[in-house]
């Protein structure tokens, strides 16, 4: 499987507008035309990092990598976040959302070596991308926050040690 990451403008949504998710999964993840105009909309676009996930080609998942003064308030600093991540309905099950992860992990690596820990929270009764992310290297760091999607769960990745 070669999957790969693709840099996005943050006026790039047309690249991603295809992935749906499952109805199921909707709930629990902003609509692709709120991630991204947040991101237009952002005061330091140059702290909030779009990415698609490509196979051959065909995009088949999207997430954005937050640092610095645009990390969330639960987040501590010197990490980088991960937001909105998801992978197509049709793409779901291969494995492409635990090689994104890899990536990212790999981006962070190359382009921000200081940064040694990925961070995100995933919402407590979302058990599908809970799985996914222990799944991919995260493992639960016992602390939780409260959001508009209830309550978090946060979880660390640490750059590196995967």
């Amino acid at each position: 499987m070669h999957v790969t990451l693709k840099t996005l403008s943050h006026f790039d949504r047309a690249r991603v507008a295809q992935l749906k998710l499952e109805p199921t999964q909707e709930q629990f993840v902003d609509p692709l035309g709120l991630v991204f105009s947040e991101l237009q909309g952002n005061a330091r676009p140059d702290l909030e990092h779009p990415f698609s996930i490509v196979v051959r080609h065909q995009t088949v998942g999207f997430f954005v990598l937050r640092e610095k003064a645009a990390l969330p308030e639960w987040a501590p600093p010197g990490v980088i976040t991960l937001h909105s991540f998801r992978v197509g309905r049709g793409y779901q099950g291969n494995g492409y959302g635990k090689a994104g992860i890899g990536l990212a992990s790999q981006w962070i690596s190359k382009n921000r070596p200081c940064v040694s820990r990925l961070m995100l929270t995933v919402e407590e009764d979302n058990v599908t991308a809970r799985h996914v992310y222990l799944k991919s290297g995260f493992f639960d760091t016992g602390a939780t926050y409260y959001d508009t999607f209830g309550l978090q769960n946060i979880l660390e990745y640490e750059i590196g040690l995967v």
